[in-house]
């Protein structure tokens, strides 16, 4: 149902708020939704309004199911309740604002709009007397996975107090529960920073939702079981207490891969019996499995099994991450009793189900996996474009550097047809304030924007911190301390630095390349010898150093405030450097230092100075294709224009049946060191995956010449490729490429380009996706 709506637009004197009292049970879901206004309006005024179950002073705001309305009390004329589960209205009557929930979830929610649309500064609490909302959600199914583990970038540091904020924040845009994780056996704890163990934590997160009747989805992979009948009893014995302890579970979802590597004849035995376990305790609660990174014939197993057998044990299918097929298939596939949950990737930029598209190599290598990443507009076509095929979804998220995420897709859920744009200035209402609203917006389109481009020159990045510290000028001081704010400053701050870098170290590579060049006439040791020199510069760099202190200093913020980790190094150690952990990028390379210095001992041990000049000359003219000839960095969003990229991520956000720039991980995660084998065009490469064609076409090709082609085929999967022109000329049979890398030259039959044209296309022999880094056609 969309969103009824119409205010301020009379001109009415606004409702004068300030005070007021909660009409509504002091106990039950309701009054924990009462719970969650009064001290939303107090954390944002000083004001508090005292909840009360009944009372007759003047202003008053009254919480009430359609069916318990008090007497003496009625929503606007017009304005009704939707019919439909968990939605409201919300209006105001005289001096008393209504809010009215089809049942007791949808006065929570109301509450949560109603926190939205108030005018709340210190000392002062209105809303506009014509505010009229009746709304109910389009989908069910409006989860968020908030796991207590070390693998997440915050979580882990968090306490039920901690928790219970963001829900209730979570809540103000629509979201209906959380899913926890549970891997861990009884009393164990996989983080140094958890105060008590996984099962004993989310059994304190089912009662906390629970007393707020939001859903409790858990998550508990199977592992790998095999033959070993101990294990798999043991393990089922787990999930059997498990399930007899937790206060409540309303979904129980079984990922069929990552992790886990059961064939579905072993995990669907095993999810019946788990099924069975579960049902004793909570009869209604939905039994879902995902077939995330199965292969084709397990793939069908486990699809002909759901077909044939329709178990009544099934609540539904999970489509998630890694899965080798598009959500439309799995829709066609699976008979139509059975619901499909979405499994969205909302927390990861690079690796992941909605990767930031054509983002620039070096950004990508520094902010990273899990860096910060309000993406509203990536995020509303990712949600938007599959919504139709399920019944919602339960995100995966892995820390609060997804923030705005998920609110986007909880407020999606809930209406497809919402402006994102009002969505995005909803956020910095509630968060920030009136009176920052639309400079906040801004700014977070600023950082969405930072992703896109050439990152040496964009133009957003600079813009983008001027933002942000404007906002910090503005805000109130309790706005300026809080973790959003800091987060995004901290995200603004980061990319201005890098891009400083950036800038600086591809002078100090020119430098280097000028001096390369003079090796004919120098001699190669003495060339060699000038460009160390030069990219030995950023050593004594100090770029923008104060905002190292400052990012620092940021992050100790968060981390005592919000839990989050910015570094594997005490105190915060988060997982891996993949997992938001910016600290722990500042002193990356933004230039290819590394592979030219490796590149530099490569030739010093040879033995005549021919082939020295020779390796050099390759360095220096490294992207020269000849007279004639074309160079395409396929992982370079500006140097790839004969890939075909088969669909763009506004028609296909997903990486089924679409090209993507696909990254290799430069720094390793145990040594915090970059591998030297490598220089940027190398680790940002073409993918495909699941064998779909990856696709270069030439035109305009001089017909009566010969062509060759030297390519790079290399990606962090290191598949095993075969090449064709045109659909007939096998250019190579199955190759994988070997370290160090080096361009391989291949002839192009002079009939594949006899009428001008040429298509070249990689097929995958083995391997998970098909990847390719550099291609040069040269015309000989």
């Amino acid at each position: 149902m969309a969103l009824v709506i119409a205010w301020g637009s009379y001109g009415a004197t606004p409702l004068d708020l300030r005070t007021t009292v909660l009409v509504a049970p002091v106990d039950g879901p309701i009054g924990k939704a009462a719970d969650m206004l009064s001290d939303g309006v107090y954390e944002r005024t000083g004001i508090r309004w005292y909840i009360r179950d009944q009372f007759e002073g003047a202003a008053r705001v009254v919480l009430c199911t359609a069916d318990a309305i008090p007497d003496g009390f009625s929503l606007p004329s017009g304005l009704t309740v939707p019919e439909k589960a968990e939605g409201f209205a919300l209006g105001v009557n005289g001096d008393t604002v209504l809010l009215v929930g089809r049942d007791e979830r949808g006065v929570l929610f109301a509450a949560g709009r109603l926190l939205r649309a108030l005018t709340l500064r210190k000392g002062e609490v209105t809303l506009d007397r014509e505010t009229r909302i009746a709304t109910a959600p389009k989908y069910p199914m409006r989860v968020h996975q908030l796991g207590y583990r070390h693998t997440a970038t915050s979580y882990d540091l968090w306490d039920v107090d901690a928790y219970e904020q963001y829900l209730r924040e979570l809540a103000f845009f629509g979201s209906s529960g959380a899913e926890l994780i549970q891997e861990s056996p009884p009393g164990e704890k996989d983080s140094p920073l958890m105060a008590e163990s996984q099962w004993t934590m989310n059994l304190k997160l089912s009662a906390l939702l629970d007393a707020y009747d939001m859903d409790v989805f858990i998550w508990y992979p199977v592992p790998i079981l095999g033959e070993d009948q101990e294990k798999y009893d043991r393990e089922l014995g787990y999930r059997e207490r498990f399930f007899q302890e937790i206060p409540r579970l309303d979904q129980l979802f079984v990922p069929g891969g990552d992790p886990g590597d059961n064939h579905p004849e072993v995990l669907m035995p095993a999810l019946e019996g788990m099924a069975t376990m579960l049902h004793k305790r909570f009869p209604e609660a939905g039994v879902f499995v995902s077939n995330q990174k199965m292969s084709k014939e397990r793939n069908k197993w486990f699809f002909d099994y759901i077909r044939n057998e329709q178990p009544e044990w099934l609540g539904g299918y999970v489509y998630g991450p890694g899965t080798k097929h598009s959500i439309m298939d799995a829709r066609e596939w699976i008979p139509s009793q059975y619901p499909i949950r979405r499994y969205p990737d909302i927390t990861h930029n690079i690796r992941g189900m909605f990767p930031v598209p054509h983002w620039d190599g070096r950004h990508t290598q520094t902010l990273g996996r899990e860096g910060i990443n309000p993406r509203p507009g990536h995020n509303q076509l990712a949600h938007n474009a599959y919504a139709e095929y399920a019944v919602g979804f339960g995100s995966y998220s892995d820390g609060i550097h997804d923030d705005l995420n998920k609110m986007v897709w909880s407020a999606l859920a809930w209406d497809p047809d919402a402006d994102i744009h009002e969505i995005v200035k909803d956020y910095g209402r509630v968060f920030f304030g009136p009176d920052l609203e639309e400079e906040v917006a801004e700014a977070l389109w600023m950082l969405q924007e930072n992703m896109t481009g050439d990152f040496l020159t964009n133009p957003s990045v600079p813009k983008a911190l001027k933002a942000w510290r404007a906002i910090g000028e503005k805000a109130t001081p309790e706005v300026r301390q809080s973790w959003r704010y800091q987060m995004y400053l901290m995200r603004a701050i980061f990319d201005h630095y890098v891009q400083a870098h950036y800038v600086a170290e591809m002078e100090y590579e020119k430098a280097a390349y000028a001096a390369l060049a003079k090796a004919p006439t120098s001699g190669a040791a003495q060339a060699i010898e000038a460009a160390k020199k030069a990219l030995a510069k950023a050593d004594n760099d100090s770029i923008e150093e104060e905002l190292r202190e400052e990012m620092a200093a940021l992050a100790d913020a968060m981390f005592h405030s919000i839990g989050f980790q910015f570094s594997v190094k005490a105190p915060y150690f988060t997982r891996n450097p993949e997992r938001g952990a910016l600290l722990d990028k500042l002193d990356m390379p933004m230039n290819d230092r590394p592979w030219l210095e490796f590149q530099f001992e490569r030739a010093l041990a040879m033995e005549q100075e021919s082939e020295r000049l020779a390796h050099l000359d390759a360095l220096v003219n490294w992207e020269d294709p000849g007279p004639g000839g074309f160079y395409d960095n396929l992982g370079n969003p500006q140097k790839q224009p004969h890939l075909d990229m088969l669909s763009t991520y506004e028609e296909n956000p997903s990486r089924i049946d679409r090209v993507t720039e696909g990254r290799y991980r430069w720094l390793n995660n145990g040594t915090l060191e970059v591998d030297p084998k490598y220089r940027y065009s190398m680790l940002d490469h073409a993918q495909t995956l699941h064998g779909a064609p990856l696709t270069m076409r030439y035109r305009g090709l001089d017909k009566n010449a010969e062509y060759k082609i030297k390519v790079i085929e290399f990606g962090r999967f290191r598949p095993t490729l075969d090449l064709t022109a045109d659909g007939e000329y096998v250019i190579h049979g199955p190759h994988r490429s070997e370290e160090p890398l080096w361009p391989q030259e291949y002839d192009i039959p002079k009939a594949a380009t006899a009428d001008g044209e040429l298509e070249l296309t990689w097929g995958l022999v083995e391997g998970r996706g098909t990847q390719v880094a550099e291609v040069w056609l040269i015309k000989k």
